[in-house]
């Protein structure tokens, strides 16, 4: 079991470890114990990272058979026996750099990107024992960790901008001339970070910073970093053209020199180098190239005028693969020199480079790692000579190896196998498969425990999560990248839409075909089946929909059912973002898409034998300024008014929608953590009201729970990093126990546990009423604003019953819904048409569903709700005026006439009669003539500051917020003290 190359795709352990055992729960590691639960869980990860050259460890000696690799963010400690993963987390950007010290005790992993980190973790326990935040302003691009274990160096990685240009400027440079000289002492430090630098830190000890750093004096970027393993003192670099030897000292400058090697020295053509090597009981070293060289650099004593007699330089060149890339070099002590290769063979050379052992049978792709088990040092493992008369078996032995390739597989290797005969028996054993390429299609079974995953290289997956293996596998045609999946309710159909426009429905038992379509050359964004599993919904990029049902043919009822065509609509204008069918308990069955265009358009799901799809006209305005991200139909197994849809936008809001009267039922505030929600579903088929959760994702990075009823309280939702970038899709499994997430281009799907406990937990230690909502007014409950809001609502009573009377009052701690809107602008929130229409009748409907009566009064404790719900996010500032100019100028350059301003504002959207606004101009600058306000061409910033008075500092506060948004869990400007930060693990120091 277990054996398999590229070709065969076999499950990633022995077969054995998985017969009669169907127990989710044998993988988890019995020494993970949190302190304190949490809300969801990685519980396993799939995939690796698999172009970070040497990103896989062999962690194995004789009694344990792990291995440790990157997957996204994570690190990942695999025993590739039983399948346990333990799971290393803290980091929030890719992992782009690991090793291992010698004794294999200590795992070092660094990420590139803002706010970088540099981790050293215990192996035995998995925990972090030394954290360094920003080891280099983008994070570290290669490390490497001394024999000696104390010290670590770390090269930088180039920032995203000037590592395109480099790769350009670095060739040029090196073929006009010999590059650099030899160059002493230390280049002085980059006033900004265009330069790369080097770092040597001494890890145990308690600095912060590094021992000693400097500048890379060179375009080229320096892409493998190593410790000279018999002088900790000496390391090597090498980028593409150049190969740096440094040498360093605690408490002194790094020396460096920079061998020049130029064509015509050795009358050749040198490619692009790879890794770099010291060799041992010498002084020499050597260096790979993509061409199948090694160069070997030394001492010489003889003199050309250009190196001195201490510095190594280029003294021979080696052909050993003709035009295969090196990839990966490494010295071990019990195997001499390892070479893998872009052919996917290893092969073994001792120390003049004279081969010893190849293995070329592996068929796994191009290597990118290999990593020996530890080894007893009694085992003799020294390559015999081939002419020393000792019998054959006896000439080659090392101890086992894993190679990690680019096709995201892992082979253990063992150095009995070349001496096997026949070329399968040489291939080695499969121990870990990976995905590899960008995945943005997953979908769980609505009944079974399966989980089907698509990337784009064609491939589609379905694994049996609780046993972690391969179910059925399915490989498109070369021209067919699959983009998205979704299973029918009824779990007998699959389908997947592709890039390139085409559908196809297949049987979710063995992947058959059952029909395919293509009824627009754009690629499928969304699709949805109707709960009846009879229709199927696409949206196309290029803003088409194209329904599709399950019927007999037309005037045929003796005809079979099968799958045809339905209708096309291009009802919107911008794309897609949202496309949801109505539910079980709706009467009759209808769809609905959400754009961009800020419209929710409602369709008529015809079941005559013709069906088609009708518009249900006028399409519902969703929104005024802000972008809608999606949208879903809002019962989720929910008693009471159920015909609702809930949109999200941009703007941090949930929005519940009345399909039967298109008003706004609810707005409630989304969770703030990380930016717009862009996917969301129930977690459980049947739960209702305050048992029932939302799973949810944004576009980048984070993954959360959300209470119902949504209600705008902050407590009732958590979020956590689940991808270091952009999250493709989410799914949860049948019985609401598990949620998957795929990361698109960082090859990895993740699998959380959801336990909605602790954010059961978080609402009712937040405090029940108003109490959660006034935390997040400016200054709380004993701030000025409250008071200010406890002043306006009990004059707005006052008020209500009419100031100039002598009667006595009777104040029932009630105001009209007449008066919102007046108390909304007293406080700052100056609520548009449109927005005061969604309050007025979010209270007036308040309780139908329950009495069947409209509400026309309100209390406090619902104002203050109400206001924290609809007031905006951001703050509006200078900057947004000078965006609405722009627009109305359709972003033509100069300032915008007057007349232009006024057409706009009396004419459009909603408009203002001139009288006004001459009101307007009164109230904000004293003078209702607007030729004496307004000059004949008015400049945006000059009218936000003179006529609207906005200051800077507004918005410089509510960036500053927003950043702070980002880093502390995402609570938004206006969000006080929430309860709920951002429970990503960091690691503590």
């Amino acid at each position: 079991a277990g054996k398999g190359g590229a070709g065969e795709l076999t499950p990633p352990w022995p077969e054995e470890a998985m017969e009669g055992e169907n127990d989710p729960n044998r993988f988890m590691p019995s020494s993970m114990s949190s302190s304190e639960p949490q809300a969801l869980t990685l519980h396993w990860t799939l995939g690796i990272n698999k172009d970070v050259v040497g990103g896989v460890h062999n962690l194995s000696d004789s009694e344990s058979s792990d291995m440790f690799y990157a997957a996204a963010h994570t690190g990942v400690i695999f025993d590739y026996n039983t399948g346990v993963q333990r799971l290393l987390q803290g980091h929030v950007n890719p992992i782009s750099a690991t090793a291992i010290s010698k004794d294999k005790k200590w795992i070092v992993t660094a990420d590139t990107g803002p706010d970088s980190m540099m981790v050293v973790w215990e192996r035995e326990s998995g925990t972090p024992v030394k954290t360094f935040f920003n080891p280099h302003p983008y994070g570290v691009h290669a490390l490497d960790i001394a024999p000696k274990l104390q010290y670590l160096v770390t090269l930088s990685a180039p920032t995203p901008a000037s590592a395109e240009q480099a790769g350009a400027a670095g060739q040029a440079q090196d073929q006009s001339s010999k590059g650099l000289e030899a160059g002493k002492g230390q280049p002085k430090e980059a006033a900004e970070q265009d330069y790369q630098s080097i770092s040597v830190w001494d890890w145990p000890a308690d600095n912060e910073g590094p021992i000693c750093t400097a500048a890379v004096g060179t375009q080229d970027i320096q892409t493998c970093v190593l410790f000279n393993a018999w002088d900790t003192h000496e390391i090597a670099t090498n980028g593409r053209r150049r190969v740096f030897f440094w040498t360093w000292d605690v408490g002194q400058p790094f020396q460096f020199y920079s061998p020049a090697l130029a064509p015509r020295d050795f009358k050749q053509r040198i490619g692009d180098y790879t890794q770099s090597i010291f060799l041992p009981d010498s002084t020499q070293a050597a260096t790979g190239t993509i061409d199948g060289d090694v160069v070997i650099w030394d001492l010489s004593l003889i003199v050309d005028g250009l190196s001195r007699p201490d510095e190594r330089r280029a003294v021979k060149i080696i052909k050993l693969c003709p035009d295969v890339s090196l990839n990966v070099l490494q010295v071990h002590e019990k195997a001499r020199v390892v070479i893998g290769t872009a052919d996917g063979a290893v092969r073994f050379y001792d120390y003049q480079f004279r081969v010893q052992a190849w293995f070329e049978d592996l068929s796994a792709g191009s290597v990118k790692s290999i990593s020996f088990e530890k080894s007893n040092d009694d085992e003799d493992y020294e390559p015999g000579g081939a002419s020393s008369g000792v019998g054959v078996e006896d000439d080659f032995k090392c101890p086992n190896f894993l190679v990690s390739t680019g096709s995201a597989l892992v082979v253990l290797v063992e150095s009995r196998l070349f001496y096997e005969l026949s070329p399968d028996n040489r291939r080695g054993r499969l121990v870990l498969q990976g995905l590899d390429s960008p995945v943005h299609g997953l979908c769980c079974h609505p009944q079974l425990p399966l989980v089907a995953v698509c990337g784009y290289s064609g491939f589609l997956h379905m694994w049996n999560y609780n046993t972690r293996s391969l179910h059925l596998v399915k490989i498109f045609e070369r021209k067919l990248t699959p983009h998205i999946l979704q299973f029918s309710p009824d779990g007998k159909l699959l389908a997947v839409g592709f890039l390139n426009g085409h559908c196809k429905l297949l049987k979710s038992t063995d992947l058959s075909e059952v029909v395919s379509f293509r009824d627009s050359h754009a690629c499928v964004t969304h699709a949805a089946f109707s709960s009846d599993s009879a229709h199927l919904a696409l949206a196309h990029a290029d803003r088409s929909l194209c329904l599709y049902r399950y019927s007999n043919r037309p005037n045929d009822k003796n005809y079979p059912k099968e799958w045809m065509y339905a209708a096309k609509h291009k009802s919107h204008w911008r794309p897609i973002v949202g496309l949801c069918f109505s539910g079980p308990e709706s009467e009759k069955l209808r769809l609905f898409s959400v754009g961009e265009d800020r419209r929710l358009v409602e369709y008529n799901v015809k079941s005559t034998e013709f069906g088609g799809l009708q518009v249900v006209q006028p399409d519902t305005v969703v929104e005024q300024e802000a972008r809608p991200t999606g949208c879903i139909w809002y019962p989720c197994g929910g008693k009471g008014d159920n015909q609702k849809v809930l949109t999200m936008n941009d703007e941090y809001k949930f929005k519940i929608w009345n399909t039967v009267n298109r008003s706004c039922r609810k707005t409630a505030l989304a969770p703030t953590y990380g930016g717009p929600i862009t996917r969301m579903m129930p977690v459980y088929k049947d739960a209702d009201g305050e048992d029932q959760f939302m799973l949810y994702a944004t576009h980048e990075k984070v993954l959360g729970l959300v209470q119902l009823p949504l209600d705008g309280n902050p407590n009732k939702c958590m979020g956590l990093i689940a991808h270091p970038g952009q999250i493709s899709s989410i799914s949860v499994d049948y019985q609401g126990q598990y949620a998957f997430t795929c990361g698109g281009s960082d090859l990895t799907v993740n699998q959380w546990l959801i336990e909605p406990e602790p954010v059961k937990n978080a609402s009712i230690m937040g405090g029940s009423g108003i109490e959660p909502f006034v935390k997040l007014v400016d200054g709380g409950e004993d701030g000025v604003f409250f008071c200010d809001m406890k002043d306006y609502f009990y004059y707005s009573q006052i008020r209500s019953q009419d100031e100039n009377t002598t009667k006595a009052r009777v104040l029932d701690g009630m105001i009209p819904v007449e008066e919102i809107p007046h108390l909304m602008c007293a406080l700052g929130y100056f609520p548009t048409q449109l927005e005061i229409t969604n309050m007025t009748n979010e209270v007036k409907y308040s309780s139908f569903a329950e009495t069947g009566d409209y509400v026309d009064r309100i209390g406090f404790d619902d104002l203050v709700k109400l206001y924290v719900n609809h007031r905006p996010v951001f703050a509006v500032g200078p900057d947004q005026i000078k965006q609405a100019f722009e627009a109305m100028k359709r972003h033509e350059p100069g300032p915008l006439p007057r007349e232009a301003l006024l057409t706009l504002l009396t004419s459009h959207g909603e408009k203002m009669t001139y009288e006004e606004l001459e009101r307007c101009l009164e109230a904000l600058v004293g003078d209702p003539s607007v030729n004496r306000v307004l000059e004949d061409e008015v400049d945006a910033l000059d009218f936000a500051h003179n006529v609207l008075g906005l200051a800077e500092a507004e918005t410089e506060e509510s960036l500053e917020a927003l950043e702070q948004q980002s880093v502390d869990g995402g609570r938004s400007e206006w969000a006080g003290n929430t309860t709920m930060a951002l429970s990503s693990v960091g690691p503590p120091q």
